[in-house]
């Protein structure tokens, strides 16, 4: 650690500037602009969320289910000017817990990361009950075969924390870029057949629900968000990111326009193929078939089973990319000594955080096995996909909570780091992201959903309580930890306005 010190941006004391030496440090400056392209595309998921995630919402959006991934793409597009203010002065690990600790104070900054790394977590135990649920399905296995899988999933998601990063995210772009080539393929081949009953704007609308109306697509916008979570994870590698005031936003940019216009493209090609008066009355079609079914009726089956393996990928690298995320969190937080030291020790050869990655890989078997062999649901596609359901709402629940944070933080470090104060572009822009992700919050609690999964809102709650407990604990005895949330950072600079003065410029 050098002696270099700068005074945060929101005057919350002196920034200590890291280089890159020593152990418990990262492998600072490793990670090329494509390398970070790769995380935030690869944490999206694409194969996946087309595959699970979208028959989810297609259960109460029914043939309004484009609408909803349209309306969380934009919820997100809101938070992403947002991140990509903060990236252009500040590059840490930590990413919200240091963003958050800059812009809403220590403490907020403690519950940002609290909350993100356990909602990052949550994602692990979903997406790998996702492959071994998927693999148990193709090779016709039923039983205890999807946890087994997930077993040796995770044994294969440890060798690869131990090894460089760099390598990791090639594996992603490769897998990604596959996967995707062969959804657009499908989606393709179906808008050029007029889907089922020919193109129509139907599917933006609110009249296509399968479950009232606004409700209907509100409700299903908690699982439409589930699948942009992470665009922005590139943000949790600006350490590790050579020239991350450049290359971390071009980054977030690139993955939630891809997420856009992918997710959109590909739920309106699954509801015209489907038929959108179909879905509205009866979505179960989707829900069981997911985009395979689309696949194989329109291609052919061994299109269809192609789209399943392709979703199995997908499944494993955003479970490796969330485990990163989720790890270099703990790592930033116990480096600043809010958590155990123990979680900050990197790698002496790759320079990973492998014991919080280890952490986050033991915790995620525990909570597969007690949420898939004690309240496993066939009405939810089994154990396996019990696991992936529920996890998925409790993490996207704890990280959305995160996200309104953040854009309400976001107009507060603009005001204290632009020029000039704007308020379309650092106001208006953010609280869209605000009034969208908490729309999309109570949506998916009120009315509640069935069981298991309405436990998930409680599940979020008594974590967030729980930080507040050990928020207090640290505050009353260890002061100093709580002094040095958010002063860490691997690169301090730059100018906000480089992002968005020409917008304030035109405006004013």
């Amino acid at each position: 650690m050098t002696d270099s010190k700068h005074e945060s941006v929101s005057g919350a004391g002196p920034a200590v500037m890291l280089d890159d030496s020593g152990s418990g440090k990262l492998a600072k400056g490793t990670l090329s602009l494509w390398d970070a392209v790769a995380i935030s595309v690869a944490v999206l998921s694409p194969a996946m969320a087309m595959q699970l995630n979208a028959g989810g919402v297609a259960g109460v959006a029914g043939g309004s289910t484009p609408l909803a991934f349209l309306l969380g793409g934009i919820a997100c597009l809101s938070l992403a000017y947002v991140v990509i203010g903060f990236t252009r002065r500040l590059a840490s690990a930590g990413y919200a817990y240091t963003y958050a600790s800059r812009s809403l104070g220590k403490h907020s900054g403690f519950m940002a990361g609290w909350l993100y790394a356990f909602g990052m977590a949550c994602f692990v135990p979903m997406t790998m009950a996702g492959v071994g649920g998927i693999l148990s399905s193709l090779l016709g296995l039923g039983g205890n075969w999807w946890f087994w899988f997930f077993l040796m999933g995770m044994v294969v998601l440890l060798g690869l924390s131990i090894v460089q990063i760099k390598f990791t995210t090639k594996v992603q772009l490769i897998v990604t870029v596959v996967t995707v080539l062969l959804f657009l393929l499908v989606d393709i081949v179906v808008t050029a057949k007029g889907g089922a009953h020919g193109l129509s704007l139907a599917p933006f609308t609110f009249s296509h629900t399968a479950s009232g109306g606004f409700h209907g697509v509100f409700y299903g916008l908690i699982l439409g968000i589930t699948s942009f979570i992470g665009f922005e994870t590139a943000a949790d590698f600006g350490e590790e990111t050579a020239n991350p005031r450049r290359a971390i936003p071009i980054a977030i940019l690139a993955a939630v326009f891809f997420g856009i216009v992918f997710y959109v493209w590909t739920t309106y090609v699954a509801t015209v193929g489907y038929g959108v008066n179909a879905l509205q009355h009866d979505p179960s079609v989707w829900v069981n078939g997911g985009f395979a079914a689309v696949a194989t009726q329109y291609m052919n089956h061994a299109v269809g089973t192609m789209v399943q393996v392709g979703a199995l990928f997908s499944a494993f690298i955003v479970c490796v990319a969330c485990a990163t995320a989720s790890s270099r969190t703990l790592f930033a937080m116990a480096r600043e000594g809010v958590l155990p030291k123990w979680l900050s020790h990197t790698n002496s050869w790759s320079r990973a955080p492998f014991n919080a990655t280890a952490t986050v890989a033991v915790l995620s078997t525990i909570v597969a096995a007690i949420i898939g062999f004690g309240y496993g649901s066939a009405a939810l596609g089994g154990d396996a996909f019990t696991v992936y359901a529920l996890a998925a709402t409790v993490g996207t629940l704890a990280i959305v909570v995160v996200y309104i944070g953040l854009c309400i933080g976001g107009i507060a470090f603009f005001k204290k780091t632009s020029r000039r104060f704007n308020p379309f572009t650092h106001g208006l822009i953010p609280m869209i992201g605000v009034v969208l992700f908490a729309a999309a919050w109570y949506g998916s609690v009120k009315p509640a959903p069935p069981a298991p999964i309405n436990s998930a809102a409680f599940i979020a709650i008594i974590w967030f309580v729980i930080g507040l407990i050990v928020l207090a604990v640290l505050s009353k005895r260890n002061r100093a930890a709580i002094e040095r949330i958010g002063t860490i950072l691997g690169e301090e600079g730059g100018d906000i306005e480089s992002s968005s003065h020409s917008s304030a410029s035109s405006s004013n």
